[in-house]
């Protein structure tokens, strides 16, 4: 099966039309937990492969810090960015409109309007932190959204 994604320009992102391209055949991921006590360089190198294994490229991959430094400036990383929450023994519920940083920021549009190839790069790279909250949101995220398959294996794991 292939799995196409859409890359957007700016023009796009305004509500002009996508261009789909093909991305990579499997899509999915597997995520060892031992990498959950690695330090942040040996975490990202492990997401940026698994990335570039689906075609994401160097460009994506930076475009992804930027957005990692938007978080940070605007105080958002506790915040459902990439639109997904674990409503307390109920599951998980996608939540786009919970996401806004005083005094006004909306992580989640912020997220939504940046290309789609830099949005699953972000997941990818979210599989790979220390918090719980970033993957589960990212493996939403990726399964929803973008049509993956996310297996966590190794110490601790219950492969949510």
């Amino acid at each position: 099966m292939q799995m196409f994604i859409s890359t957007m320009s700016a023009a796009a992102r305004t509500g002009n039309r996508r261009k789909d391209t093909l991305m990579a055949e499997a899509k999915t991921i597997t995520v060892n937990t031992a990498m959950f006590g690695q330090d942040a360089d040996a975490k990202t190198a492990a997401a940026n492969k698994v990335a570039k294994e689906f075609g994401i490229s160097d460009e994506a991959l930076a475009a992804v810090e930027d957005f990692k430094s938007q978080l940070t400036y605007h105080n958002a990383w506790d915040l459902p960015f990439m639109g997904y929450v674990n409503e307390e023994g109920y599951g998980y519920a996608y939540v786009p409109d919970q996401a806004i940083a005083p005094p006004s920021w909306d992580a989640h549009k912020a997220f939504k309007n940046l290309p789609i190839d830099v949005q699953t790069a972000f997941a990818i790279r979210m599989l790979f932190t220390h918090r719980d909250v970033d993957r589960y949101g990212a493996n939403m995220y990726l399964h929803y959204e973008r049509g993956f398959n996310v297996h966590f294996e190794g110490p601790g794991s219950n492969n949510y």
